[in-house]
């Protein structure tokens, strides 16, 4: 006689065995099971909530990967607790050129931290406040390994962005601020609702006035100084315009003396003395012009300055002048001694 067979028995191992399809399915559908997956360690010493089992691992914007497991222990070296987090990278979504993935996944991994690969937290979601793993290369941060005897090769972590904004917060001087802003404050109601402000107001109105008095002096004298300028220009204007005539007076004086002796030459014969005699009165003509120019030039070289380049060219005139007065003279002098000089000329 057959034993009957229960009909619950069957169904329980039917559905054992779809359960453990649907688990092989999966499994091998999520490819983790191919060789092109990499699990690495991550350690981080910030917060992490919102990190979960499945959460995306990027780089460069592009998910590489995913968050397989999400843990907390305490460190007695750090005398702090980490979240140690296992991540699962998909190695065929980096296209790797030439032969830089070697064999071994340790020495791949070393190559690219000491080119500052570092994982970080990222937010990935304003809304829900969800977190990923962010992979980045950051060369100027510092190597910080938790745990180098782990089951899987280790990817040192940098605090999130959040996490340096966060610190540098906590940094500032909040309390010392608030202490001087209410030093501030409270020295600004003193100085209001003291009885000295409507004194302190007059004064301030008292020291306006005043200073726009000054203001008012000063503008006079300057509109004084420009007229006082105005004038000395004007005289200025009327020596070099004496300067002229006294030119014209020399040349004047050269045309007599040039007559006198063309004069001297057509009455040599009848007498030298008198022609002589006028030309020491036009050479004494000259010297008094002269001295009158000089005159004239002390008072501009009082009235300018001594780098004016007016005075230069006064001075200069002057010089031209007196060397011509002597020039004079010396050829009063010479036809003095040497009468028969303007005849056959100067040896």
């Amino acid at each position: 006689m057959s034993t009957r067979v229960n009909p619950a028995t069957i169904g329980l191992f039917v559905v054992a065995a779809l359960a453990i399809l649907v688990t092989t399915i999966i499994y091998y559908g999520s490819g983790r099971f191919g060789a092109n997956w990499y699990r690495f360690n991550v350690y981080f010493e910030g917060n992490a909530a919102g990190l979960q089992v499945g959460a995306p691992v990027v780089l460069k914007g592009v998910s590489i990967g995913q968050v397989s497991s999400v843990q907390v222990g305490f460190y007695p070296e750090n005398e702090d607790f980490i979240v140690p987090v296992v991540i699962d990278i998909d190695g065929d979504k980096i296209l790797w050129t030439g032969e830089f993935l070697a064999k071994n996944k340790e020495s791949s991994l070393q190559k690219l931290v000491d080119q500052g690969l570092r994982a970080r937290l990222d937010l990935q979601s304003i809304v829900t406040g969800q977190l990923r793993v962010e992979l980045g290369f950051f060369p100027e941060t510092q190597v910080v390994y938790r745990a180098r005897n782990g089951t899987h090769p280790e990817i040192p972590s940098i605090p999130s962005a959040m996490e340096e904004l966060i610190s540098a917060l906590q940094q500032f001087p909040i309390e010392k601020l608030a202490a001087t802003s209410l030093r501030i404050a409270e020295g600004l109601d003193q100085l209001i609702n003291t009885s000295r402000l409507p004194a302190l107001v007059d004064e301030l109105h008292t020291a306006a006035a005043e200073a726009h008095q000054v203001i008012g002096t000063l503008d006079q004298q300057v509109l004084s100084a420009g007229e006082k300028a105005g004038m000395l220009l004007d005289e200025l204007r009327v020596l070099v315009a004496d300067g002229h005539g006294l030119m014209r007076t020399l040349h004047s004086s050269l045309d007599t003396l040039t007559g006198d002796a063309r004069l001297l030459l057509s009455n040599l014969d009848s007498g030298l003395k008198p022609a002589l005699s006028d030309i020491r009165k036009s050479v004494a003509t000259a010297e008094s012009t002269l001295r009158t120019a000089d005159a004239a030039f002390q008072s501009a070289n009082e009235m300018i300055g001594s780098d004016s380049p007016l005075r230069h060219e006064l001075l200069t005139l002057m010089r031209n002048l007196t060397d011509a007065a002597r020039s004079l003279k010396s050829m009063s002098d010479y036809l003095e001694r040497h009468p028969d000089a303007l005849l056959r000329g100067k040896n």
